[in-house]
């Protein structure tokens, strides 16, 4: 049997404009050979598929493709491999927790792989080299075509703080923004909070997550790559205990679309 596509590239509905949409969490699949190496039960391994889901970010965010935004897709779970981290778990805040690139804890801290050198290397070769490959092909592309290239960082996260996340704090804003200091317009931030406050956001810069995705090739050298995470409470659109969409689903993306459309003029 083929294996499944390992990310997706989806071109913008509108007239392209140099913006690329990065949607790391958002898939559910767990290939095969994978989830015989993981030491969890199917039920605890829907618990975590559960919790660290992007649940329907795609969707979300579709209307990204409106505004000219290239998407890049990643196709497995972040329990495979997660293309947010840092390659190196030196280098990784979140490997104190067993959250580098290959997770190696649960979110409460059970083993949920064995913590094996050759393996964590096979998945990295396997999916997290390509997919950050691809996204450097699509940012180079798009600064060769326009001279700047911002990347939209989308992502979402639990009403009540995970144990494995640094911020326990129980009173969650409903959108959080990271900003990266060197490749993060201020102006542009300040736009996009006013914007998504004026859709009855409560929003928060650098809570309860900081920080957005930049590629390594451009990482602290190139102020023409941008970047902003955008990050939006699940409880607003999505039943947490099930991950399905909630009736107001379609609002709160209306709602997102309108501040994206007025925040990226």
């Amino acid at each position: 049997m083929a294996e499944r596509p390992r990310f997706a590239i989806v071109a913008p509905t509108g007239a392209r404009r140099p913006i690329v949409a990065h949607i790391p969490h958002a898939s559910r699949v767990i290939p095969p050979d994978v989830r015989a190496s993981l030491l969890v039960d199917d039920a605890e391994l829907d618990r975590e598929l559960l919790r660290l889901t992007d649940w329907h970010v795609y969707r979300l965010y579709a209307s990204v493709a409106e505004l000219g935004a290239t998407r890049i897709v990643h196709g497995v779970s972040r329990l495979v491999v997660d293309p947010e981290r840092f390659p190196d778990d030196a280098d990784e805040p979140m490997s104190r927790v067993g959250h580098g690139v290959v997770y190696t804890r649960t979110t409460d801290g059970r083993v949920l792989r064995a913590d094996d050198p050759v393996d964590r290397e096979r998945l990295v070769e396997r999916y997290y080299r390509p997919y950050h490959a691809a996204l450097a092909d699509l940012v180079a592309g798009t600064l060769e075509a326009f001279g700047s290239c911002l990347i939209l960082d989308c992502h979402s996260f639990a009403t009540e703080p995970l144990p494995s996340e640094p911020d326990q704090s129980p009173d969650r804003p409903d959108v959080c923004i990271g900003t990266d200091p060197f490749h993060t317009p201020p102006g542009f931030v300040a736009t996009l909070v006013a914007a998504m406050e004026a859709e009855g956001f409560r929003v928060e810069v650098h809570r309860p997550f900081a920080g957005s995705l930049v590629p390594l090739a451009w990482y602290g050298t190139d102020r023409r790559v941008s970047s902003v995470m955008l990050e939006t409470r699940r409880g607003l659109y999505c039943d947490e205990t099930s991950g399905a969409a909630l009736p107001a689903f379609d609002a709160v993306a209306a709602r997102i679309c309108r501040a994206l459309n007025a925040a990226s003029g």
